[in-house]
Formats: C-alpha cells, sequence, structure tokens
C-alpha cells in the first residue's frame, strides 16, 4: 500500500493505520502493511484459487447507500465465485478509491462491516491500495484454497445431468425495485426485507461441501439464464422446468400483485443473488440432497442438460432474448 492522497486529515497513511491494520490479523506475510507487497502461504496440497471483482457507486450502488452494504457486496460478489470453484476463502486483497464525501465514520462503518464477515469465513486482510476518484469504487481480489481434484469447472456438463440451484432467487431484485420504483404494491412488513436483501447480500458457500458430487457450478451473479448460457458455452443445452424455479411464496404473491412492473423473466435476468447453479449426474441426487440438509441449505432440481444448444422450457420452447447484467449496457 503506498501513499497516493494528499490530503492530511486523511491520508492514506492514516487510513491503513487507524481503520486496515486491524483486518490483516498480524498475519505472517503481511508485514503488518508495512511492505508494499505481501505473500501468501497455501499448503503443497492445495492449489490456490484468485478471483476478483469491482463494483462501482452509481451501477452496483446507490451513492447514499450505507458503508455496511458496500462492504458485503465486494465480499460476497467474491466469496460466491470462491465457492463456485469449490473452494474456501483464505484472504484478499482490497483497493478502495474514495472520493471527499468519504469521512472517519464511513470509514469505521465500512472495515467494522468487513470485520465481521472477515470472522463469519475466517479471512484475513492481504493488502491493497487507496487512492482518490470522484465516485466511489471497491476492487477486492479473493484467495481461496483447495485440493486440484476438488477444483469445479465451469463449463464441464454433460448430456443428461440435473441441473440444480440453490436458495431462492428474485429476493435481490425485489429490493432494488422497491428503491427505484416507490408505486409497488407491497406490505410494508416485507419492504424493509426485500431492501435488506438488495443491500446485504449473502453468498452460498456450499460449493466445497459438493465439490466431489458435480461437474460444473457457475454463482448467479449475472441472471440465472444469463450463467446457465456461460455454463452451457454453445455447446449443450438445457431443458428448465419453470415451476420448479426457487422463489419464495411471499415473492410470488408480490408477483401477481405487480404484475405489470415486475415479470417472472426479469428475475432469470437479474443478478446479484449469489446463489449457486450446479449441474451433476442423477446418481449423485441423493446424495446432494443428503449435504443440503446436513448443511441447511435449500437446492432445487431445476433443469437437466440436452444435446440441443439454447435454453428450452419443460415444453421444448427455445427461451429467446436472454439477458444477464452487463456493466457496459
Amino acid at each position: 500500500m503506498t501513499d497516493k492522497s494528499c490530503n492530511s486529515q486523511l491520508s492514506e497513511k492514516f487510513i491503513i493505520n487507524k481503520f486496515l491494520k486491524k483486518l490483516n490479523l498480524d498475519t505472517v506475510g503481511t508485514f503488518n502493511f508495512e511492505n508494499d507487497a505481501a505473500y501468501l502461504n497455501s499448503s503443497q496440497k492445495n492449489k490456490i484459487v484468485v478471483t476478483t471483482d469491482t463494483i462501482v457507486e452509481n451501477i452496483d450502488f446507490f451513492k447514499k447507500d450505507p458503508p455496511e452494504s458496500i462492504a458485503q457486496k465486494i465480499i460476497c460478489v467474491n466469496l460466491s465465485d470462491i465457492s463456485a470453484m469449490g473452494a474456501l476463502p483464505k484472504t484478499y486483497t482490497l483497493n478502495l478509491s474514495i472520493n471527499s464525501n468519504i469521512d472517519h465514520i464511513w470509514l469505521k462503518r465500512f472495515t467494522n462491516q468487513l470485520s465481521k464477515i472477515q470472522k463469519k469465513y475466517n479471512m484475513y486482510l492481504l493488502g491493497g491500495d487507496i487512492s482518490r476518484s470522484k465516485e466511489i469504487s471497491v476492487t477486492v481480489t479473493c484467495f481461496g484454497e483447495s485440493k486440484l481434484k476438488n477444483i469445479i469447472k465451469q463449463k464441464n456438463s454433460y448430456i443428461g445431468d440435473d441441473i440444480w440451484v440453490t436458495g431462492d432467487l428474485g429476493n435481490s431484485y425485489l429490493g432494488y425495485k422497491i428503491f427505484t420504483n416507490p408505486k409497488l404494491i407491497i406490505e410494508k412488513k416485507y419492504i424493509k426485507k426485500f431492501k435488506n436483501f438488495f443491500l446485504y447480500p449473502e453468498p452460498c458457500m456450499f460449493g466445497s461441501k459438493i465439490s466431489k458430487y458435480i461437474n460444473s457450478a457457475i454463482d448467479v451473479s449475472d441472471g440465472f439464464n444469463g450463467d446457465l448460457q456461460k455454463m452451457l458455452n454453445n455447446k449443450l443445452g438445457a431443458m428448465i422446468f419453470k415451476d420448479s424455479i426457487p422463489i419464495s411464496s411471499i415473492l410470488k404473491k408480490i408477483l401477481k400483485d405487480n404484475y405489470k412492473s415486475i415479470k417472472f423473466s426479469d428475475i432469470l435476468s437479474w443478478g446479484d443473488d449469489y446463489e449457486l447453479i450446479f449441474t451433476s449426474f442423477k446418481k449423485n441426487r441423493k446424495k446432494l440432497l443428503s449435504l443440503a440438509r446436513k448443511n441447511k441449505v435449500k437446492i432445487s432440481l431445476v433443469g437437466t442438460i440436452i444435446k440441443k444448444n439454447g435454453i428450452f422450457d419443460d415444453s421444448l420452447k427455445l427461451i429467446k432474448n436472454i439477458s444477464s447484467f452487463d456493466h457496459f449496457c
């Protein structure tokens, strides 16, 4: 971490010493952030899995979103990628670009949330960089560990594979719609609940538990249909059981009440669910269901891999105009 700020009241050195050093947990290799680089220990049996993501103000989060939410989102998007690889998180680097609206209170709240997340997922901050910009931008590179034989490929499905998805889809999308469309018909008691699904997503860390029994996986970060399409890689197809797509009973009711404003297809095109889509041989159904129960993870069998390219409903009608989130659209 090098000092690029000329603001004496909120310099990079001050931010590191006051807010960030507590996050390295005095781990060997971080040099307590006194070096410009760090090193990462790993056992000879394991491989390091690496992923990185950036979230930007006015694209991935709103200007007035709580700092805790921004911290939650940037870690969540990385952890779900680690999980989809069948790995467990170990450490991460943080690149933070901040503007003049950021103060000591914001940084304290932001780093306190990072500390909570670190404790929950047993990880620490390895290092990073701080700079100034007009809009807030946060980049995290996350490092995980897994045995080579357990690392899950994204594009390794077979014809006849089951298609599964964890959790419920659409909760984050509804939270976003509540923020952007105040005319939605929703009972007051549900408004905060769904707003929090958008503000504080939780990664599904089930990948390492099932890596031995699945063929491929991806996290739902850019939309169910779009992410499934990436898995198929223009070489295979999928038949989806529409009625098996997991959405909560509350969301189903809200969809009916707001059918002009929210469509079921919108849910399948929206990311930020951070659940997992994975494929597996049919013979592994009982084992997967058993592991899901043991780990208190909801999984739903939503389709099957077929030979014909494309994504089809259970009447074999091609689902057209599949879209997913794109930072450049």
